[in-house]
């Protein structure tokens, strides 16, 4: 007999198509080489858009002006929520029940979240802090009862410098709930200063002397010009209030400048400055 005879009576003639079909549905550990092959396909595409999702992120994270902290953070949390689902898709094509993979990650989601709720309310709070973008680095802000020059806005802090040298790290949920004061947002800031003069004082002599004040100090902006107002009447004292702009940069030297030399006109003046006094008068019968 023909040795191709043979052959034949053996395995007999098959199409392509079912000899594929038979290959694909071999059993490899449980699972198909199909479904196998097709997981692994599924891999591969997830791999490249990953990275490719990835870098597209870190590109438009660095256009903006957000701090390197936040953009890590970002970008890491981007890939771990596009490795789990890719994870679930490779699963589903494998005939792997992801019922109990979801619950098991959202129950350890919860978890989580209750046991960092402050550190992720810091984190959001942080990252709104950095959209909305109320202040930089170098500005000099208020927030509840602390001041100070910002040196640096992070994930979880925002790190300030007082005038004494001291640093400070604020948590971004307290510095998001409270109200904020930004120094050093506009170019230009006006010195308020207020004096007791006595009552026998003349306004027009007081308005003078704290003019001449202002005039003498070269930090003083002439636009808008300084003025002097009335601003209470005080049971031992009239209180006359001086106004006037500044850089923004030169505030405290102006208005330390402005304290000492004002006291100095008002005297040259003969004006005297008040405190507080009782008058007692005996009434006989």
């Amino acid at each position: 007999m023909p040795y191709t005879e043979i052959i034949e009576n053996v395995m007999p003639e098959k199409t392509l198509a079912e000899t594929v079909t038979e290959l694909l549905s071999l059993d490899i550990g449980g699972f198909s080489l199909g479904n196998i092959l097709a997981a692994a396909v599924i891999f591969i595409v997830c791999l490249v858009l990953i990275k490719l999702c990835v870098r597209l992120t870190r590109r438009a994270l660095g256009k903006s002006r957000l701090d390197e902290q936040v953009k890590r953070a970002i970008v890491n949390f981007e890939r771990v929520v596009l490795w789990v689902t890719a994870l679930l898709i490779i699963m589903g094509k494998l005939n792997i029940s992801t019922a109990s993979l979801v619950a098991l990650v959202s129950v350890a989601g919860l978890a989580l979240s209750l046991s960092l709720q402050n550190t992720l309310s810091n984190v959001f709070a942080g990252i709104t802090l950095l959209v909305t973008h109320p202040f930089k680095a170098g500005d000099f802000i208020e927030s509840g009862t602390t001041s100070g020059t910002v040196l640096r806005t992070g994930l979880f802090y925002v790190t300030l410098m007082t005038y004494d040298n001291k640093e400070i790290h604020i948590p971004n949920s307290d510095i998001a709930a409270s109200r904020l004061t930004n120094y050093t947002a506009e170019p230009t800031r006006r010195v308020d200063l207020s004096f007791g003069l006595e009552y026998g004082c003349g306004a027009g002599d007081v308005r003078e002397a704290l003019l001449a004040a202002a005039a003498e100090n070269e930090k003083v902006l002439t636009e808008p010009a300084p003025a002097v107002v009335v601003n209470a009447y005080l049971s031992s004292s009239v209180q006359y209030t001086l106004r006037c702009w500044t850089l923004t940069a030169d505030y405290w030297d102006v208005y330390y400048a402005l304290n000492e030399s004002a006291r100095r006109h008002l005297e040259a003046a003969g004006l005297s400055l008040a405190f507080d006094r009782l008058d007692v008068r005996i009434v006989k019968d």
